[in-house]
């Protein structure tokens, strides 16, 4: 049966509500901690289950690429127009045009659900173009910014042996095909290969989050204090936005119209306060990362209403 377009669209909503995070790298420790402790934890006599591992954790692998994929072009540019050569087998119609009109879906959902990621080069090309520059060839220098600026350890490749790590990961996609694909009655895996591999992609996974990460956000701060900082920082510029936003608004409306907006704006602010205070709570319980989630729940709903406010046209506007 041949997939529509709204199919296609139903496919991403259904993908993003399996999500618990919506963001690639909580996703993927969570998952990542489960293979790992399945692993260690699976009897050395039970051979069969060991050869499924490599399903698994290729599919955190794809899982992984394809949110990345989202968030750089959701990001923007360069990445929005450097997913042209990526996007270009998908057939747009107007369901999908509708669908990314109304927020339905982002391009970078559209993008990432329809990107092949079936091997190691598959993902190389993809993120080689959205970033504009060879993937794997930056990624052997990638180095941990919170090792060298927060604990003040000599900056070093994440990747020791980076040809030894891409033969790992491509090995590990050979196995994923040939266990989904075949039925290998006369083909054994080692545990000891799978268990070398694993650390490969995880090595491998870490070193791709670094670099897309730093891609995304230059210089972004690491220390709890200056992450608590920057979401301040950031909230603060949207906030000023929003005023600017009620102040061209207001100016559009006659004194009734004025106070009635001003106290649904007061109504506003506190269901946002009362809402970000709900969601650092229970995410952080008071932690020091608290003021960061409760900045950014804020800068969401701040970011929304901005959009709002800017929409809003009475009756009586010409379109």
């Amino acid at each position: 049966m041949r997939r529509t377009t709204l199919d296609i669209i139903q496919e991403i909503a259904d993908v993003r509500q399996r999500r618990r995070f919506g963001k690639a790298m909580p996703e993927l420790i969570m998952r990542l901690f489960a293979l790992e402790q399945a692993f260690k934890n699976q009897p050395s006599h039970q051979d069969e289950l060991i050869n499924y591992f490599p399903v698994a954790l290729i599919a955190c692998l794809e899982g992984y690429f394809r949110m990345a994929i989202k968030d750089l072009v959701d990001a923007g540019e360069p990445f929005l127009s450097n997913a042209e050569k990526p996007a270009s087998s998908i057939k747009i119609d107007f369901s999908i045009l509708r669908a990314v009109h109304g927020r339905t879906i982002t391009v970078g959902e559209l993008v990432s659900h329809g990107v092949k990621l079936s091997r190691l080069d598959h993902v190389d090309a993809a993120l080689s173009h959205l970033l504009g520059n060879g993937f794997l060839d930056v990624l052997r220098t990638v180095s941990d910014r919170w090792e060298h600026e927060v604990k003040g350890e000599e900056r070093a490749p994440i990747l020791q042996e980076p040809d030894k790590t891409f033969a790992d990961v491509s090995r590990m996609f050979e196995l994923r095909h040939i266990i989904c694909h075949e039925i290998p009655s006369a083909y054994e895996i080692s545990r000891e290969e799978i268990e070398r591999c694993f650390e490969s992609c995880a090595s491998f996974l870490r070193a791709a989050d670094e670099l897309l990460s730093e891609s995304m956000n230059p210089g972004a701060p690491l220390t709890q204090t200056a992450m608590n900082i920057a979401a301040g920082e950031s909230l603060e510029n949207k906030q000023k936005e929003l005023a600017e936003a009620i102040s061209s608004l207001e100016t559009k409306l006659d004194e009734k119209g004025v106070e009635a907006f001003r106290k649904s704006q007061d109504s506003w602010v506190a269901y946002s306060e009362a809402w970000a205070d709900f969601v650092a709570d229970e995410s952080a319980s008071g932690g020091t990362i608290w003021p960061v989630i409760h900045a950014g729940s804020l800068e969401q709903l701040t970011v929304t209403r901005i959009s709002k406010i800017r929409e809003f046209r009475k009756l009586s506007d010409s379109p």
